[in-house]
């Protein structure tokens, strides 16, 4: 304010804070925040005063978090490296299938294509940097222009603890052999 004189502006202010109506509107406000926090409270499984009774609860809560951020923090990349030996004839191919997605959900179509080499050796190397591997179940089969042949015998499984790693970099090499009936 200029001495006694006031601009248009600080009118608008002036006249905003002394409205009559201001006791309704932080009424009006409060009664939002509280009907927020009733809601969000009804999808919590628990009371957040249990968390100061019970400082057990809240030092299982942060060891569970402090665990999840470490394990968002082993950001490894994993290394595979397949192959097998398969005899095929001229526009057949050798794909690998199993449970992760990068290996197409067991489904053949969308499995891992392995490039032919000499001597009938199929390979294939992939690059994996997000996420976590686990354990996983595989299969070789072989995709042919009328049918899909899949390899015999049990699924194959592949452990991540046979991995070698090396810093952040997981690497595993499969040097498998056709599996008959």
């Amino acid at each position: 304010m200029n001495g006694n004189h006031i601009n248009e502006e600080e009118s608008k202010i002036f006249s905003f804070l002394n409205f009559s109506h201001r006791q309704s509107l932080e009424n009006i406000s409060k009664s939002s925040e509280a009907e927020r926090i009733r809601k969000s409270q009804k999808h919590s499984t628990f009371d957040m005063s249990e968390l100061r009774n019970n400082p057990d609860i809240l030092k299982r809560l942060l060891d569970t978090a402090i665990q999840i951020e470490k394990e968002k923090d082993i950001s490894l990349t994993y290394e595979f490296n397949f192959s097998i030996a398969y005899n095929t004839s001229f526009g057949e191919r050798v794909v690998i299938t199993g449970k992760p997605d990068f290996l197409g959900n067991w489904d053949p179509l969308r499995g891992l294509e392995l490039e032919w080499n000499p001597g009938n050796l199929w390979k294939v190397d992939i690059l994996i940097s997000e996420g976590v591997i686990k354990d996983f179940e595989y299969k070789y089969a072989c995709v042919k222009s009328s049918s899909i042949v899949w390899e015999g015998g049990e699924n194959r499984m592949f452990n991540i603890s046979d991995g070698v790693k090396t810093n952040s970099h997981m690497v595993f090499r499969k040097e498998d052999y056709w599996q008959n009936y």
